[in-house]
């Protein structure tokens, strides 16, 4: 190995230079993604039908989840849907990771897949509001799925913390990271205005919502480490811990006898001040319980 090819001695660094750790968030959200897809491959295509966002979403509260686990699910009739997004993921999804950190890059993927899944629900029910005046089933019962939208985000996120970074558009044209993800907007934007014609099964408005995700992340200098996953795993065993608590009640019986004497000290105070006739039927009775505790002291002396 010749000096210049040394790391040290590079003037220049790249995003993917230095990646010395795995990228495990990487790794496990791209592995989650190809076992839901292999399993929707058994299922005939069920899971879609289960966990994929719709408009009606929105008007039932119990299947809200649905704004999560679409992003997980991919067209099993066409295998480059799932291909193509996990590659994306993976190229360009490292060097964020490694800026942002493995837990805040799973908290931002999550949250971008959320956020498309919102827009998911409700550009059908403003559309069909648009075009026929009315919440129509025929807008809102279509199953919206797939990684694209939180993958925009990755890339616009990308782009903003490595403009200028030199990527290959359609693996040939080289360009600046930043160029791409304009040109990606605009594509998105286009189709989403039907300006390109013709239908298109492409949710083009989630891709959008990934994209703005992306850039108010970058632009806002939001940080999501207040969401501590780690939190959800303690559950358990706080609850063990508080059960263990209540089941603990510890013994004191010189507590009481203190707590009497304290009593019987007052009431004696209120007597010397007052008179006995002052006395409530309760301060009578708690009084002659304290004589007769201690007439029994005594005799057992």
């Amino acid at each position: 190995m010749g000096l210049n090819e040394r790391d040290y001695s590079r003037s220049e660094r790249t995003p993917w230079d230095r990646i010395e750790n795995p990228v495990s968030m990487i790794k496990i959200l791209i592995g989650i993604n190809v076992a839901v897809f292999l399993v929707d491959i058994v299922f005939a295509d069920q899971l879609i039908q289960w966990f994929g966002v719709r408009g009606q979403t929105l008007f039932k509260p119990w299947l809200w989840f649905q704004a999560l686990t679409y992003g997980f699910l991919h067209n099993v009739q066409d295998v480059l849907h799932i291909l193509f997004n996990m590659f994306l993921l993976f190229i360009f999804g490292r060097p964020v990771e490694q800026r942002l950190g493995g837990n805040e890059f799973l908290r931002f993927y999550l949250i971008a897949v959320i956020f498309g899944g919102i827009v998911a629900m409700l550009y059908p029910c403003a559309m069909s509001l648009i075009y026929t005046g009315q919440i129509s089933p025929d807008f809102i019962g279509v199953p919206t799925i797939g990684a694209s939208g939180a993958v925009v985000a990755v890339m616009v996120l990308f782009a903003c913390y490595f403009p200028n970074q030199e990527v290959l558009f359609m693996f040939v044209f080289p360009m600046k990271a930043w160029v791409l993800a304009s040109l990606l907007v605009v594509g998105d934007l286009a189709s989403a205005l039907g300006l390109f014609g013709g239908a298109s099964s492409t949710a083009f408005e989630v891709h959008l919502a990934g994209a703005v995700f992306g850039f108010l992340y970058y632009q806002l200098g939001w940080s999501f480490q207040w969401l501590d996953f780690t939190r959800f795993a303690e559950i358990p065993e706080r609850m063990r811990q508080k059960s263990r608590r209540a089941k603990l009640k510890l013994h004191d019986p010189d507590k009481k006898i203190r707590a009497e004497a304290e009593d019987a000290d007052r009431i004696l105070a209120k007597i010397h001040e007052s008179g006995e006739s002052s006395l409530t039927s309760s301060e009578r009775k708690t009084l002659e319980r304290y004589s007769r505790r201690q007439r029994q002291k005594r005799e057992l002396d």
